[in-house]
C-alpha cells in the first residue's frame, strides 16, 4: 500500500437492514449475514456494542458495508449523517500505518478523533473468528459529506475469504466513489493531501480506486435523470464486473431498471439503495 491510502470500503447506512439486503440481492450481490459491530474499551479491553449491525459485500479488492444503526443516541458516530436519512454515509480509506495517517490529517488542521479498536464476528468461509480493526475518523464538522475514516485491517485473512467473494453479478472490485459538492477541485485537493494520493482536477487516484468530486451539474451529466443529491454527499459508488453483458442480462431478468452505456451500466437510487450503483466493464 505504501504511503498512499487505498479505498478500503464504503458504507450504506440506514435504520433498517432488510430493505438494503433486498436491494443488493436484486442487483446480484451476495451479502454476508449481518453481525453486530463491537468496539473495544481502551481502558479495560472489553468489547462493547456500537449500536449497529453490519453485512458486507466482499470483493477481491475492497467491499461495501451495509449498516443498520439501532442506537437513537445523538452521540452515535453515524448520527450526524443519518439525520439526513438513509444514504452512502461511510468513506473508509485503508492504511498500514494509522499513526502516520492520523498525523497527516492533523497536519492538515482536521483534528482527527483518537484511534479506536473495533471488531466483528466472522462465521463464513473456512476461517472463523474475530475480525479486528484499528481506525479513526475525522470530526463531522470537517466532513459533512460522510463519515470519513482511516482503517487498518488487523485480520484481513478473515474478512477477504473466497467464499464471500463470489457474486452472481460478477463483481470483482470496488472501483471508486462519486462525491457531490460545490467546489470539486478544492475538496479533491483536501482528499489528496490526507491520503497521500495524486489528483487531476476533481479526481483523486488512490491505491486501487478513485474519488471523483463533481458539482451537481457534473453529477447530472454523468447520471442524467437522477436529480440533485444532497450537497455535499457521497452520491454513488462504482464496482468492476467480470462481464458487463452478463450483468446486463441478469438485471434485465429480475427486472431492474438500469441505464446501459458503452463500458458501464448504472442503477438509480431506489428503496434500500440510497445511492447510484455503477457497474464498470
Amino acid at each position: 500500500m505504501g504511503d498512499v491510502a487505498c479505498l478500503d470500503h464504503v458504507g450504506m447506512v440506514a435504520t433498517d437492514m432488510a430493505p438494503m439486503l433486498d436491494a443488493f440481492r436484486r442487483l446480484g450481490f451476495a451479502p454476508t449475514e449481518p453481525r453486530p459491530l463491537l468496539g473495544r474499551d481502551p481502558e479495560t479491553g472489553e468489547t462493547v456494542p456500537l449500536g449497529q449491525s453490519s453485512a458486507h459485500l466482499v470483493f477481491r479488492s475492497g467491499y461495501v458495508e451495509l449498516s443498520a444503526v439501532h442506537s437513537a443516541s445523538p452521540s452515535h458516530h453515524l448520527a450526524p449523517w443519518l439525520r439526513a436519512g438513509p444514504g452512502l454515509h461511510i468513506l473508509a480509506f485503508g492504511t498500514n500505518d494509522t499513526g502516520a495517517a492520523h498525523a497527516r490529517c492533523a497536519d492538515q488542521g482536521l483534528a482527527p478523533l483518537p484511534l479506536r479498536q473495533a471488531s466483528r464476528e466472522i462465521a463464513y468461509g473456512e476461517r472463523h473468528g474475530e475480525a479486528r480493526f484499528e481506525w479513526f475518523m475525522l470530526p463531522p464538522a470537517a466532513t459533512p459529506e460522510a463519515l470519513v475514516c482511516f482503517v487498518r485491517q488487523v485480520t484481513p485473512e478473515l474478512v477477504f475469504q473466497p467464499a464471500v467473494q463470489r457474486h452472481g453479478n460478477g463483481t470483482s472490485a470496488l472501483a471508486g466513489v462519486y462525491l457531490v459538492c460545490d467546489e470539486p477541485d478544492a475538496l479533491a485537493a483536501r482528499y489528496a493531501a490526507v491520503t497521500g494520493a495524486s489528483r487531476r482536477g476533481g479526481e483523486v487516484g488512490l491505491a486501487g480506486g478513485w474519488i471523483r468530486c463533481l458539482d451537481p451539474a457534473g453529477f447530472e451529466d454523468r447520471f442524467p435523470g437522477v436529480g440533485t443529491p444532497r450537497v455535499p454527499s457521497l452520491a454513488g459508488f462504482a464496482v468492476r464486473v467480470e462481464a458487463l453483458d452478463a450483468l446486463r442480462r441478469r438485471l434485465a431478468a429480475v427486472p431492474v431498471a438500469a441505464c446501459d452505456e458503452p463500458g458501464r451500466t448504472w442503477v438509480a437510487p431506489a428503496d434500500g439503495l440510497a445511492a447510484v450503483a455503477e457497474f464498470l466493464g
